[in-house]
């Protein structure tokens, strides 16, 4: 897979998570951990700073959405 298309598919997934409500500390650490039970703690570490970068930016993308 290119980079661009798994920086997609990153930002895809990160917004998923976002959306289904892990958007607190709590609840961003147990999505995390389970993550790195399954992919290991690089890919979970990954997602985390991918979720941080959407929820920056989650105004034009929710607004992307509602068109």
């Amino acid at each position: 897979m290119d980079d661009a298309t798994e920086q997609h598919r990153r930002a895809c997934e990160a917004r998923h998570w976002i959306r289904q409500g892990y958007n607190s500390g709590r609840w961003v650490d147990e999505l995390i951990a389970r993550i790195a039970g399954k992919r290991g703690t690089a890919a979970a570490e990954a997602l985390r700073e991918e979720m941080r970068r959407q929820w920056l930016r989650r105004r034009e993308w929710m607004e992307a959405s509602e068109l």
